[in-house]
């Protein structure tokens, strides 16, 4: 029986032997720096220029349609910060109406999601990391919402769809 009690105790014995802090390093707290004045500036946003599909839309009659990128820069200079409802990082948009911009930027990675409007009527959903030290996000655009033209504010969405092929975009804050 006393053999029966030490052997439960030895996965115990054995973790506790295990942990220590020699040599190891604790990260605490896993925030990237980010803060407001971070995201202050204009906002720079360029296309790798392709044509992309819709598909797997909420509305079928959208599958197959295409929206068409350029490579034009488009500057967005009264883009304001706020910090995000749950204080888990910062929103932004631009003062537009309908917005040309907005999005959001986690102060925990750096992770930014952002949507823009092209000339085709259509928001762009884009995920990427912010660089702080550049300023950069090298971005992917997987997904859109298709909006009922002439475009009205607030916009009526008609339809969200995925893209094929993923678009490419780089934001710039500078």
């Amino acid at each position: 029986m006393r053999l029966n009690r030490l052997l439960l105790l030895l996965p115990f014995l054995l973790a506790a032997s295990g942990c220590n802090d020699k040599g190891d390093t604790f990260i605490v707290n896993s925030d990237c720096g980010l803060v407001r004045s971070d995201l202050l500036g204009t906002y720079t946003v360029t296309f790798v220029p392709v044509t992309s599909d819709l598909f797997n839309c909420s509305d079928g009659s959208f599958n197959g349609s295409s929206v068409t990128v350029t490579s034009s820069a488009q500057d967005f200079t009264d883009v304001q910060v706020f910090a995000s409802a749950f204080n888990t990082g910062f929103t932004f948009h631009d003062g537009s109406a309908p917005q040309g911009l907005f999005g959001n930027v986690e102060t925990d990675s750096c992770g930014m999601s952002f949507s823009v409007l092209d000339n085709e009527g259509v928001y762009l959903h884009c995920f990427g990391t912010l660089s702080r030290g550049s300023g950069v996000v090298h971005a992917a655009c997987d997904s859109t919402s298709v909006l009922d033209t002439p475009i009205t504010n607030p916009a009526v969405v008609l339809a969200d769809c995925d893209l094929d092929p993923i678009l490419q975009v780089t934001l710039t804050l500078h």
